[in-house]
């Protein structure tokens, strides 16, 4: 099968729209529609962000399943590998560059497959709505613990796990992208210097829940960006969204016995590559009339 005819099969499988392809893969919607109209596969830089977006790897994508399922084959991988460096030395200067581009794609492909396997694997976050209808990311470990303070270099190793993500804003259709500043920003900036205690230790397990925290953001404002040092980053200026999580709250015998809802201010960029990224998380404030039962 195509790899254009295996796009479109897996989008109807995930019941997504082309629209929705192009906002996560940054790929024009006509440029979707002519992979079926002419029947042309996309170009080869563009299938790591389609296999990001479809939930599926590169090789799935590139290679063709076997067709009778029950059919055990048995390979010869040292031939296949000696096929391969025949195959290789005996191809032209441009056959090579593309050979070396498509391992390199497996492997990347590979990699985001890994991290994001690694990611919902020790992830305990959920969603719920409140009576009042209004969305609430739920996080259900506290995993930086610190009596006296929060130890920011863990916070900050465990966001880069997320740079390279992206992720949309349900109510706008706003892409998130997660830039390689937030990890620093994140536990770094002078608001999170400045915060002590509960909301302190709110903002460092918030980060468990940052895809969420996007996904459910409300209420977009804009201001222009008046500062000269962001003047490239965030040249196109800065949106604020409002979004709520909640986190677990142990008695004595380490028993959840309720959660506290935060409210939290998502502050991103508008950079000068017309992305737009999550920058810092602000203004946590614990909602002290919203406990909720575990």
């Amino acid at each position: 099968m195509p790899i254009y005819e295996k796009i479109f099969a897996r989008l109807e499988k995930l019941n997504m729209s082309q629209i929705e392809l192009s906002r996560k893969t940054g790929i024009a919607t006509s440029t979707i529609s002519d992979w079926r109209k002419k029947k042309i596969n996309p170009q080869a830089d563009k299938l790591v962000a389609i296999c990001k977006a479809l939930d599926m790897s590169l090789v799935d994508l590139l290679c063709d399943e076997e067709e009778e399922e029950e059919k055990v084959v048995q390979t010869d991988y040292m031939f296949d590998e000696r096929r391969i460096v025949d195959v290789f030395r005996m191809s032209d200067n441009e056959t090579k560059r593309r050979l070396l581009r498509y391992f390199e794609l497996v492997e990347i492909c590979n990699q985001i497959n890994d991290n994001n396997a690694a990611k919902k694997n020790n992830r305990n976050v959920s969603v719920i709505q409140d009576i009042d209808g209004n969305n609430i990311v739920v996080i259900n470990d506290i995993i930086f613990k610190g009596k006296r303070s929060i130890n920011w270099k863990d916070v900050r190793e465990y966001l880069k796990n997320y740079v390279g993500d992206f992720y949309t804003i349900a109510s706008t259709g706003d892409i998130v992208y997660i830039g390689s500043d937030l990890p620093n920003e994140y536990s770094g900036s002078k608001y999170t210097h400045s915060i002590k205690g509960t909301n302190a230790k709110a903002k460092a397990n918030a980060a468990q829940g940052i895809p969420e925290l996007i996904e459910i953001a409300v209420g977009r404002n804009f201001r222009e960006n008046n500062e000269e040092k962001h003047w490239r980053n965030a040249k196109f200026g800065w949106y604020r969204y409002d979004s709520r999580f909640a986190l677990p709250v142990y008695d004595e015998v380490g028993k959840i016995e309720r959660y506290n809802v935060f409210h939290a201010s998502l502050i991103v960029r508008h950079s000068e590559d017309g992305k737009l990224y999550l920058y810092d998380i602000l203004d946590i404030k614990k909602e002290t009339s919203n406990p909720i039962e575990p």
